[in-house]
C-alpha cells in the first residue's frame, strides 16, 4: 500500500503525550467519529482503520487519521474474522501502520482500542493491534469490546469468543464491554456512552478541588486492575432524580452490570466523583446504593468537588475488577445444505436416442463442402 493512500490529519503535527484512541471497522470508526465531536476529548489522537473508505467525512479529517486496509479487490472482510486479521497484518507488514506506532510510543497509557466483536475486519483486526501494542511499544491497552445481543445470528457470537480468547492470548488484562439492544438499529446511544467512557476512565470529568480527589495515579492503578471495568456518569438538577440516572446506567445501561453471586466471589475497586453546590453532605447518599452492591472492595477513590455547576448535580462512577459477562455459548451441530444434486442418479433415456443417425444433414463431405445430393 502506497504511504499516500494514509489520509493524515494533523495529529503527527501535534505534542505526542496525549492519549490514543484507534477505532477498528465500521463501529470503531463511528465512536472515533463521535469521539472527534466532544470538546473535552479534543486533545486525543485519533486513529480509524477500516476496510470502507466511504466512512471518512471532510467534517472529522483534521481530527482523525484514516488508514484504509484492503489486501485485493474485494471490500470488507464478510464478517470473517481471519480475513480481517490478514489484512490487517498484511498492511502492519507494509509499514503502513509505522506514523500510528511512533504516535503511540510517545503517547501516555492506555492506548484504548474499539471494535465490534461480532464482525470481521474489526474484530479480526484487534488481536493484532493489542499484541503490538503490548509487546512492542510497552504499553498498556484497555479493549472496547462491542458484543452482539444475545438474540443476534450464531456467527456473531462464535466471532466474539474466539476474539476473546484471542485477546486473552495477546496478553489483555483490563477492558471495557458495552452490548448492543437486540433489533435497536440507531447505535448513537450506545456511542455516546461508549466516549462518556471514554471521558470518564482518561480523567476529563475531573475538575480542580480542594477536597477529596483522584489523580492520575489512581486512575492508573483502576485501569491496571485485572477484569472488566465500567464507568457510567448520570447529571440532574434534584438530587433524588440524580440517584435514579446513576443507578439506572449502572444497572440496566449498554454495560452489562454483575449479580450478587458474581460480587460475593470477587474483590473490586473503585472511585466516585460528585459535582455540585452541597458535594460533601450529598456524597454519601448519591453513592449508597451503588456501593452497597460492591460487596468487597480492595481501595476506593473520591473525588468531591464543590461548585455551584450551573444549578446541576453531576455524578461519575468507576467499578474495576469485574467479571466477564455472559457469552453466548455456541456448541451446536451446523446442518449444511445438501449438494446440488445430493441423492439423484442420472436420467435413463429410450434406447433409440443413443443409436448412431443417419441422417447426415449439413455432414460435410470429403472435399470439405456440404453433400446436398444426400438429401
Amino acid at each position: 500500500m502506497d504511504n499516500e493512500k494514509v489520509i493524515e490529519s494533523e495529529v503527527f503535527e501535534e505534542v505526542l503525550d496525549g492519549y490514543t484512541v484507534i477505532g477498528l471497522g465500521n463501529t470503531g470508526t463511528n465512536i472515533v467519529k463521535a469521539i472527534a465531536r466532544r470538546h473535552d476529548l479534543r486533545d486525543l489522537k485519533l486513529f480509524a482503520i477500516d476496510s470502507v473508505t466511504s466512512n471518512i467525512s471532510l467534517d472529522d479529517v483534521n481530527r482523525i487519521t484514516y488508514i484504509p486496509i484492503i489486501s485485493d479487490e474485494k471490500s470488507g472482510s464478510g464478517r470473517v474474522r481471519e480475513r480481517g486479521a490478514a489484512m490487517c497484518s498484511y498492511h502492519k507488514d507494509l509499514g503502513d501502520f509505522d506514523k500510528m506506532w511512533d504516535v503511540i510510543s510517545g503517547s501516555k497509557s492506555p492506548v484504548i482500542v474499539i471494535s465490534s466483536s461480532a464482525g470481521g475486519t474489526g474484530s479480526g483486526s484487534m488481536p493484532v493491534i493489542c499484541e503490538h501494542i503490548i509487546n512492542e511499544l510497552d504499553k498498556h491497552v484497555i479493549p472496547i469490546i462491542v458484543i452482539p445481543s444475545k438474540d443476534d445470528p450464531v456467527a456473531y457470537h462464535l466471532n466474539t469468543s474466539d476474539l476473546l480468547l484471542e485477546l486473552d492470548n495477546a496478553g489483555v488484562e483490563t477492558y471495557g464491554m458495552f452490548r448492543n439492544v437486540s433489533g435497536e438499529r440507531n447505535y448513537d446511544p450506545i456511542n455516546e456512552e461508549i466516549v462518556d467512557f471514554i471521558e470518564i476512565i482518561l480523567g476529563k470529568r475531573y475538575h480542580a478541588t480542594t477536597s477529596d480527589s483522584i489523580d492520575e495515579s489512581d486512575i492508573d492503578q483502576l485501569l491496571k486492575t485485572p477484569g472488566r471495568v465500567m464507568a457510567v456518569s448520570a447529571k440532574a438538577n434534584d438530587i433524588n432524580v440524580l440517584i435514579r440516572k446513576l443507578t439506572k446506567n449502572m444497572f440496566a445501561g449498554f454495560q452489562p452490570a454483575w449479580t450478587d453471586e458474581e460480587a460475593d466471589k470477587i474483590t473490586f475497586m473503585s472511585a466516585y466523583s460528585l459535582r455540585s453546590m452541597f458535594a460533601k453532605t450529598d456524597f454519601k447518599r448519591v453513592f449508597d446504593d451503588v456501593r452497597h452492591r460492591v460487596k468487597s472492595v480492595f481501595d476506593e477513590y473520591s473525588h468531591i468537588e464543590e461548585d455551584d455547576n450551573d444549578g446541576n448535580l453531576e455524578a461519575t462512577a468507576i467499578i474495576a475488577g469485574l467479571p466477564r459477562p455472559s457469552i453466548n455459548d455456541v456448541n451446536t451441530e451446523f446442518n449444511q445444505a445438501e449438494s446440488i444434486a445430493s441423492g439423484m442418479k442420472k436420467a435413463v433415456r429410450p434406447s433409440f436416442m443413443s443409436r448412431k443417425s443417419k441422417n447426415t444433414f449439413n455432414a460435410p463431405s470429403k472435399k470439405g463442402k456440404i453433400n446436398w445430393d444426400k438429401h
